[in-house]
């Protein structure tokens, strides 16, 4: 008799454990922790960017991009600005000290999609970005 098929939602839990695993020995060199990269590279290529903003093209509240600006700011990565267009609100700029860190954080984040592309298929690989795509998405809709 063959086991029950593994649900869908493990199967991704599981993947996204083990990427999460790879990002923070590849990370671990740079003083970064997962997710981090991601803000980062948002601040790298668009300096100025407002923590509102930060949240929606990351997925995440607020308060978590709140978090990891603290976090950054406190580690000389990133630094808080007025927004001139309302003296309420900060924008987030990279430093000095974060720009040294750049190719070496992108190079290390890209190389793990280039390791699994290669131990899958190009064709694999292709395809799991259509349906991670496609499901990120779908989980995003309300509904």
């Amino acid at each position: 008799m063959s086991a029950e098929p593994v649900s869908l939602s493990r199967t991704l839990l599981a993947f996204a454990r083990a990427l999460r695993v790879r990002q923070g020995a590849a990370l671990a060199p740079h003083g970064l922790h997962p997710g981090q990269d991601a803000l980062l590279c948002e601040i790298w290529d668009a300096p100025g960017l407002g923590q509102s903003v930060l949240a929606d093209r990351l997925g995440v509240e607020p308060p978590t991009v709140a978090r990891m600006v603290r976090r950054l700011e406190r580690a000389g990565l990133l630094e808080r600005r007025r927004d001139p267009d309302d003296a309420r609100s900060r924008t987030v700029y990279p430093t000095p000290r974060s720009r040294l860190l750049e190719a070496g954080v992108r190079r290390s984040v890209g190389a793990i999609g280039d390791d699994l592309e290669q131990e899958i298929g190009p064709a694999a690989a292709s395809r799991l970005r259509e349906l991670a795509a496609l499901a990120t998405v779908a989980l995003r809709t309300e509904g």
